[in-house]
Order: C-alpha cells, then sequence, then structure tokens
C-alpha cells in the first residue's frame, strides 16, 4: 500500500469515528443504545426501530457506483434476510462531488449489478450474474422504502460540528471541547470499537457523556499529533499544564514508562531528571518519579544498566532500596538540598529522582505520598496508575527530545 493509499485509509477511519460521535451526540434519545462496528459501521436502536449507518469517505474521488457498491450489497443482503424488522439502512459519503443521485429502483439494481456487489451477495464460490440481479426487483422495491443516502461534510467541517456540540451539550469553552472532549470522544469510541464481544461496544449518549465528564482533565497525544502536528501539539500540552496548574515546584510529575527498549533510554531520563532537582536549577523544584512497567528479570537488567550510566553522571536516586526491603519512610522522605549562597539554587541534593518497578509501587500504593500529582504515561494508551490523579497525559509516537520539551520545559 501506498503512502498516500495509507493515509486515505487512516482518514477514512477517522472520518467513520468522527461521524459516530456527531450522530450519537444528535440521539433525541440519551437512553438509545449505539453499537460501535455491529451490523454496520453504527448501529442506533430506539424503541421501536433501528438505524444502520455505514461511512465512506474519499476526499479527492467523484461519484461512481463502484464507489457505494459494497455498502449497498452489504445493507442489502441484511435486508433479503429482515424483511419484516423495523429497519433503517443509512449510507453517509463524502465524496468530491456536488450531489448524489436520486434514488431509483434502476439505479440500485444497477449499483447491485457490480462485480463487487455481486460478489457480496452470492451464497457460493460463483459470482452471481447480472440477469440474476433483476429477479430482486421486489426487494429492491422494499429496500429502497427503507434506505437512504446522504453526502457528508469535509472532514475539517465534520469536526468543527462535534466541538460546536460539545460547547452546548455540556456547556464548554471551545478549546476545551477541541482539546479534551474531542480527543477523549474518540479514544472511547476506538477502544469501543475493538472489542470482541458486541455487548460491550455498546454505549449511549447518556453513557458517553458521563465518560468524557470523568476524563476532562487527560489528554492524550496520538489523535492531535496525527491530525496537527507536534507544534500545535505543545501549545495544546502548554496550556492544559496551565489549566491545572501543574508546576514543577508543586507538583510531582510522575512518569509511568512502559517501555524499557525505548530508543537511549539511559539518557533520556537523566536529561529529564536534569530538568528537575538538579544543581543549579531553582531550590524549590520536586524531583521527578519514574514507575516502570516490566517483568522483574528485564527491570532488573534495566535497572542495572541505569544505575551504571547515573554513575558517570553524579545522579543520586532514591529507590526506596527496593532491591532489598522497600523503605517506605526513604522512599517518601523529601531530598535534603544544599543551596547556594542566594539561598534561590540547588548546590547538592541528596537524591535527584525517584525510581520505582510498578509491582513495587502497586504493593505499597496505600503508603506512597505525592504531593498533588501529575500523571505522564509513556508508550501506552492505558495505565495502571490512572486512579492516582485526574491530571494525565498519554504521550505515545513522540520522541525523547519531544518529550524533555514537553515534561521538562
Amino acid at each position: 500500500m501506498s503512502n498516500r493509499s495509507a493515509e486515505a485509509s487512516i482518514k477514512g477511519y477517522n472520518y467513520q469515528f468522527l461521524h459516530t460521535i456527531k450522530d450519537i451526540l444528535e440521539n433525541e434519545d440519551e437512553s438509545f443504545e449505539n453499537t460501535i462496528e455491529g451490523i454496520e459501521d453504527l448501529d442506533i436502536v430506539k424503541e421501536n426501530s433501528s438505524d444502520l449507518i455505514q461511512y465512506k469517505y474519499h476526499e479527492e474521488q467523484s461519484y461512481t457506483n463502484s464507489k457505494v457498491a459494497k455498502p449497498i450489497a452489504l445493507m442489502f443482503k441484511h435486508c433479503l434476510a429482515n424483511q419484516s424488522a423495523n429497519i433503517k439502512y443509512k449510507l453517509f459519503i463524502f465524496l468530491n462531488t456536488p450531489s448524489l443521485p436520486n434514488i431509483t429502483t434502476d439505479k440500485i439494481t444497477n449499483i447491485l449489478k457490480t462485480k463487487e456487489a455481486r460478489k457480496i451477495l452470492s451464497s457460493t464460490d460463483i459470482e452471481l450474474t447480472s440477469e440474476a440481479i433483476d429477479d430482486y426487483h421486489d426487494d429492491i422495491t422494499n429496500f429502497i422504502s427503507k434506505f437512504s443516502w446522504k453526502l457528508t461534510q469535509k472532514y475539517a467541517e465534520l469536526e468543527l460540528d462535534i466541538i460546536s456540540s460539545f460547547e452546548n451539550i455540556a456547556v464548554l469553552g471551545n478549546e476545551e471541547a477541541k482539546i479534551i472532549y474531542l480527543t477523549n470522544a474518540i479514544k472511547i469510541i476506538n477502544d469501543l470499537a475493538i472489542q470482541s464481544d458486541s455487548s460491550n461496544r455498546i454505549i449511549t449518549k447518556r453513557a458517553l457523556l458521563s465518560k468524557l465528564d470523568l476524563c476532562k482533565n487527560i489528554l492524550y497525544s496520538a489523535y492531535i499529533l496525527r491530525e496537527k502536528g507536534f507544534d500545535r501539539y505543545k501549545q495544546i500540552f502548554k496550556k492544559r499544564k496551565t489549566v491545572l496548574n501543574i508546576k514543577k515546584n508543586s507538583s510531582t510529575h510522575i512518569v509511568h514508562l512502559h517501555n524499557i527498549n525505548r530508543k537511549n533510554i539511559n539518557s533520556f531520563i537523566i536529561d529529564l531528571v536534569k530538568k528537575f532537582c538538579y544543581k543549579n536549577n531553582k531550590s524549590d523544584l520536586i524531583p521527578v518519579v519514574f514507575i516502570i512497567s516490566s517483568d522483574h528479570n528485564k527491570y532488573k537488567n534495566f535497572k542495572t544498566s541505569l544505575y551504571k550510566y547515573i554513575d558517570q553522571n553524579l545522579i543520586l536516586v532514591n529507590d526506596g532500596t527496593e532491591d532489598y526491603t522497600f523503605n517506605i519512610n526513604l522512599f517518601n522522605s523529601k531530598p535534603l538540598i544544599g543551596k547556594n549562597q542566594a539561598g534561590n539554587k540547588i548546590n547538592y541534593t541528596s537524591f535527584n529522582f525517584k525510581l520505582l518497578s510498578e509491582e513495587v509501587y502497586e504493593n505499597h500504593l496505600s503508603d506512597i505520598k505525592f504531593s498533588n500529582p501529575s500523571l505522564f504515561i509513556l508508550d501506552s494508551k492505558e495505565s495502571s496508575l490512572s486512579s492516582l490523579t485526574e491530571k494525565q497525559f498519554y504521550l505515545n509516537g513522540l520522541d525523547n527530545n519531544q518529550i524533555l520539551e514537553l515534561i521538562g520545559e
């Protein structure tokens, strides 16, 4: 697949999720059950009927019968097997064309006569002939009474519409609707879509808004980076830190590191440590904390390598002596800092950062104390530390220097 084809596929996938969010938000009843990736891309179960919706996005292509053959054939096939059901079939599609053709029996028949459609409608390896499609005349007429299609908005226009909906429904400012609610909504829908059991892919409008309200202080990098780039993400990240009052002298920065094979991991950790409690920095900065997800043996090897590296850099670590008998009082202690003559800079300190394995952290969770914690999750969409604080930043798809710019500024 070419880069251009890959980008088009990703954009189409994102568009599906965006439109799914839009259609859930437009449910007239907050209790309607919406199944993500159900029979179709989105199934909306209403009181006495259902809407089965497919989404397609072809940014640079005009209408042809082949562009709609697959979704219409799939819907028609489902309709054949569910003739008496009160179901509406909907195709939402963006094409580089001013309008869609009128829906007529002849038009749908011709679409179903395309090779791809006939293959889908065949019950054997031998595809139906065009003549065989004519035999479905009455079924096609019935299908037309239940089917509609709509030419949808451009990607950017759809995004703006959703942001506006969040502003109105949740009474939000534009920035919060755009940065927090939109990115988290995409994450929620994506997480539902990958569930293997269809019963776990159901969400109501009420539940979606409730989930969004619970994670209003969580920022995910993936969607913003993909759509806006790093510079824009950095601006957003900085604003969120300001809104949440996250400062290096008043909030413990906890880095939950999931990939110990990250390139130049040792130098990355030390470079980040030097942005906090380190010689010649301001004397009120709180040491950064690293919590590492890894199995025991890999963590042991990682730590051996890291300690060799920090010895060369005159860095001191507080791990509560977790490799022997974990001392909670030692780990919870603040660094002893010697200040310069003016009293505003660090001259020396008893330790520069804290380090723990996730296993030790979880075993002593109730006793470990952090001051106003902020959580930065690297290389993962989930974190076992999520109950630690509402202030969470999921940093995926970023290199070491970019993370240093974000967390260490």
